[in-house]
């Protein structure tokens, strides 16, 4: 009897590598989650329209700024459009990421995390599979753009090294932009004294979802709220009802986060909330697999450099309000969230005084 875990994990072949060895007719049982972890219908909304699409073809629009500003309170998730990114080439990044797994198995195993070939460049599968009792059904290759650094991408699959850089190239003024409205509502802007919390970091996942047998037993991507300042996701064109946001604080509602041709998906992150005491909010939410089909997805996250110092900023606490967070530098933030499981707002939530 094969050991699937171990031929997932331990032998590096992912969970791509079980759906291209095997015919499932049956979710393994590695993969089947638990009742109160599964997304069922009765707890997604119905309208999708709850979710902001904002025309972003003049950055210096008061209107813009005044929605950018509100989605990021409100719910912490937009999506952008006319972001100056052609949908060529959105669709040539797509394009690579599915072509770096339809590399043969042992070519994608030369970047396992561990023991991959590149410092800059490694693939895993789930989230945390060491610790998980349950597997999430996703691979992924997770990117660091390090542009100071003339030979960091040097290692990096040829199939998508061209494309992986463009993008990055492309997203970073995109985000640059979103955070200078989103710090100018708060009376500051971004300089060389914030930089470096704000955006000093920018990574890039290729999330793989396979085909899944029984895609109700199982998820994707578990729930949880990115650790991050801002994320920048592209979607697959046409594979409905995939990422989902908590739509409330409180309660077990989720909104479905339709795919929208040419269209980046904005998401706030744990760091955000910090700094602004509140102001924003970071959103959780989940991914759900497909029956027939597999599906990518491409997030750029902008973030602190490690040892940034992360708390309320003094200019956001007006006259006598108290800072609802304890600072942490953000190396522990992330040993924190990376040392357990996939469990909503538990890293922030430990934070709050």
């Amino acid at each position: 009897m094969m050991d699937m875990r171990d031929f997932v994990v331990n032998q590096r072949n992912g969970v791509k590598g079980l759906v291209d060895y095997l015919t499932l007719t049956t979710l393994p049982s590695p993969y089947i989650q638990p009742l109160q972890e599964r997304l069922t219908s009765d707890k997604i909304l119905s309208s999708s329209s709850l979710i902001p699409v904002i025309d972003v073809s003049d950055w210096t629009n008061t209107e813009v700024a005044r929605e950018i500003c509100d989605a990021a309170a409100k719910l912490g998730l937009f999506q952008i459009v006319n972001h100056g990114i052609a949908p060529e080439e959105l669709k040539a990044v797509i394009a690579a990421a599915r072509g770096f797994f339809e590399l043969s198995a042992e070519e994608r195993r030369r970047y396992w995390r561990g023991s991959s070939v590149s410092e800059t460049a490694w693939l895993t599968t789930s989230f945390n599979p060491v610790k998980e009792c349950v597997l999430e059904w996703r691979d992924f290759l997770k990117f660091e753009y390090l542009p100071q650094q003339h030979d960091f991408a040097t290692t990096w699959p040829r199939v998508c090294k061209e494309q992986v850089i463009d993008h990055f190239k492309m997203i970073k003024p995109i985000a640059k932009k979103i955070l200078n409205i989103l710090m100018n509502n708060l009376n500051l802007t971004i300089d060389e004294s914030n930089e470096n919390i704000l955006m000093g970091t920018m990574r890039m996942n290729f999330n793989y979802y396979p085909e899944c047998p029984e895609p109700s037993l199982a998820v994707g991507t578990g729930r949880h709220s990115d650790i991050n300042t801002l994320t920048l996701l592209l979607q697959e064109d046409d594979i409905l009802s995939s990422l989902y946001a908590r739509a409330t604080e409180d309660g077990d509602k989720w909104i479905h986060v339709p795919p929208i041709p040419g269209a980046l998906v904005v998401n706030i992150g744990d760091v955000l909330q910090i700094l602004s005491n509140d102001r924003y909010r970071s959103v959780e939410h989940c991914v759900v697999v497909n029956k027939l089909c597999s599906r990518v997805s491409i997030p750029v996250f902008c973030g602190p450099v490690h040892d940034s110092v992360i708390e309320p900023l003094p200019k956001v606490l007006k006259k006598n309000e108290m800072a609802r967070y304890r600072k942490i530098v953000y190396s522990e933030y992330l040993k924190g969230f990376f040392g357990r499981l996939h469990d909503g707002k538990k890293t922030i939530e430990s934070l709050k005084l």
